[in-house]
């Protein structure tokens, strides 16, 4: 690695710090790193999505499939923001002519199989892509690079799972907060999902959560490998290294001037003064002060700061600790021992993470739990066969002894005597009570007009489609004001009879 051609600044940095530094390199080689991205993820992804949806693949085999085959897609991410960060952003061409050596030569079987569910990817990544060490030297490499900043790597691994996953519910929940009929459409919606079905609603998720991956994951890919360049700037002391290079350059500049100068001197010397034969007594006394000087000189040349020089730092110390100084005793400056602290610090967070998976198992054990036994039997229309039919829904009666037998008779001559309002009431009334004694649809009291709109879909009756008409006429009657045309009123009297037959309401109740 030609480390001079770093476009980032490297000091020793905490592991968060490290991440962040990740961040801002996504960032600032965005348009690079989002057309090489894209250009590659997108059709692998709809070829995916093709071949799947022409297998007939269901909803959760697809969304499975995508996510499996995200180590392939980092690869094009590393590509671009690893030779971003070494001063030579490749082009859309360079990325393009670099897909087979990604897909062939850098261990993708072992990414995309039994490697695929470690939560160190993002850190070892670079070890297979672009250190290209096999076999026994990976393994040991993939450890070393692995020690002591894991952790760091399982939690970023576990942020952007959760911003996958948070993000397309979010969107999800914008859409339903903005559809006209929102409790339909999250029914709908849980319903796809919930019988695995590839509809309209399951795929708007799966749009999302694609583009989740596409938005997340280049800054996943650039977080681990500042995560990586950190480690191995601890490991091989890369910042030494570049110190160290930068005093050579200056040193070398330095002596080349320091020649030049020198060689002009002689020059104008030897043309000045080469009459006089004195040039051996000269060079010879010369040397002879050189050598006379030479450790004066020797030590201001070890007292400038490339050297080391002396440095005086002040803190502040407690008392007693000045106490337990000895004097005499030579200061200690061996390093402590590596595994005393940080491994209590490491084992303190494992065991923090530890119970923090166990939270999250134990609340999703009750999520389903209370999804089986409560709201299944709601969804499937099975809870409370025994339960009686209630008296009233929204308000209004539903009690057949209330409602006249010829219900579309009467309302046909409410209609034809200005009556729209008393019409549609007595028509949505008879609906909700033949549905609730006829259909056993298991209506509550407390239910909306939406709630029994929901409830008729899920019981899947020929009807649902009159009733919800119904319910919309009814719903823009009761609260908007706006009356219907006669004309549909009165189609909806002569239909009503072949929906909602009214004496077998008698007979079933």
């Amino acid at each position: 690695m030609q480390l001079d051609r770093l476009a980032i600044v490297l000091r020793t940095r905490p592991a968060n710090e490290a991440i962040d530094l990740g961040v801002r390199m996504a960032m600032h080689w965005f348009k690079p790193l989002y057309i090489a991205w894209l250009c590659f993820s997108l059709p692998v992804i709809g070829l995916l999505f093709g071949l799947s949806y022409w297998a007939e693949f269901s909803y959760t085999a697809i969304y499975l499939l995508i996510w499996w085959i995200k180590p392939m897609l980092d690869r094009m991410a590393l590509f671009v923001i690893s030779r971003a960060v070494f001063g030579s952003a490749p082009t859309l061409r360079q990325s393009i002519k670099a897909i087979p050596t990604l897909l062939f030569k850098t261990r993708l079987i072992r990414a995309l199989t039994w490697a695929r569910f470690s939560p160190y990817r993002s850190l070892t990544l670079p070890v297979d892509v672009l250190e290209g060490v096999k076999g026994r030297n990976a393994r040991i490499r993939r450890k070393a690079i692995s020690n002591y900043i894991g952790i760091n790597a399982a939690v970023l691994t576990l942020f952007g799972f959760v911003v996958e996953k948070v993000f397309p519910v979010c969107a999800i929940a914008f859409v339903a907060m903005i559809s006209i009929d929102n409790n339909s459409y999250s029914d709908d919606l849980l319903k796809d999902l919930w019988f695995n079905n590839v509809s309209y609603h399951s795929l708007m998720a799966l749009g999302f959560y694609i583009l989740g991956i596409l938005l997340w994951e280049p800054i996943y890919v650039a977080a681990g490998f500042s995560l990586y360049l950190k480690r191995r700037s601890d490991i091989e002391a890369w910042d030494i290294e570049l110190e160290f290079r930068k005093i050579e350059k200056r040193s070398r500049i330095t002596s080349s001037t320091l020649f030049s100068a020198l060689l002009l001197v002689l020059t104008i010397g030897i043309s000045g003064y080469s009459p006089h034969s004195y040039a051996d007594q000269d060079v010879s006394a010369t040397r002879q002060e050189t050598i006379t000087n030479a450790p004066e000189k020797l030590q201001q040349i070890l007292k400038q700061p490339e050297y080391g020089g002396k440095e005086v730092r002040k803190r502040l110390k407690f008392m007693q600790e000045k106490k337990v100084k000895k004097p005499n005793k030579k200061p200690d400056f061996s390093p402590p021992p590596v595994s005393a602290n940080p491994n209590s610090a490491l084992m303190a967070l494992t065991g923090a993470g530890q119970w923090m998976l166990w939270g999250i198992l134990a609340l999703v054990v009750i999520a389903i739990a209370y999804f089986i036994i409560i709201r299944l039997p709601d969804i499937r229309g099975q809870k409370g066969q025994k339960m009686a039919p209630p008296a009233q829904i929204a308000g209004l009666d539903i009690q057949p002894e209330s409602l006249p037998e010829n219900i579309a008779e009467v309302a046909l001559s409410m209609i034809h005597a200005g009556d729209l309002r008393s019409a549609l009431s007595l028509l949505f009334r008879g609906s909700l009570s033949v549905l609730a004694h006829r259909d056993r649809v298991m209506f509550r009291s407390s239910d909306t007009e939406q709630d029994c709109i929901r409830l008729v879909k899920r019981a899947e009756l020929n009807s649902a489609a009159f009733f919800i008409k119904l319910t919309q006429l009814w719903l823009a009657q009761a609260y908007a004001h706006r009356s219907p045309d006669i004309s549909k009123l009165e189609q909806l009297c002569r239909e009503w009879p072949t929906h909602y037959d009214h004496q077998s309401q008698w007979e079933a109740s």
